[in-house]
């Protein structure tokens, strides 16, 4: 039983073009842990000039994803998201957003992840958390 290689993980996440538009990165910790990166560009902002909510949604739902996929086996289905709650605990203005994501329980059907996203800064030991999540994925 062999988990999804982190090269392929990196090949299907830059064949995906909607991570281009959203400026994401992805980097693979360690199977069931991954990091997403999203650099801040101010097409992504709100009118009131911060990063708009769905840019949060839609960095839980890509971390999530990944870090499911990373834990999975390499000849099996793909997971789908069933469902994502999200707290948005803060604002961001102009600035990069990482979020991490962590493989909580790798069930038979179902996987759950745990997902933290806040300013780039906050990896590095300072900056603010912006949210939390918590995602559900279906094995195909």
């Amino acid at each position: 039983m062999a988990v999804v290689e982190p090269s392929v993980l990196q090949a299907t996440f830059a064949a995906c073009r909607y991570h281009t538009t959203l400026r994401l990165r992805l980097e693979v910790l360690a199977a069931g842990q991954v990091r997403v990166h999203q650099h801040w560009a101010d097409d992504l902002d709100q009118a009131m000039g911060l990063v708009h909510g769905g840019v949060y949604a839609a960095l839980l739902d890509t971390s999530s994803y990944y870090a499911a996929l990373s834990g999975c086996e390499a000849d099996e289905a793909l997971p789908l998201t069933q469902e994502y709650k999200i707290n948005l605990l803060a604002s961001a203005r102009q600035q990069d957003l990482t979020a991490e994501s962590r493989v909580l329980k790798l069930g038979r059907r179902v996987i759950v992840v745990e997902t933290h996203i806040a300013t780039a800064s906050t990896a590095q030991g300072g900056g603010v958390q912006l949210a939390v999540g918590l995602t559900s994925l279906v094995r195909g």
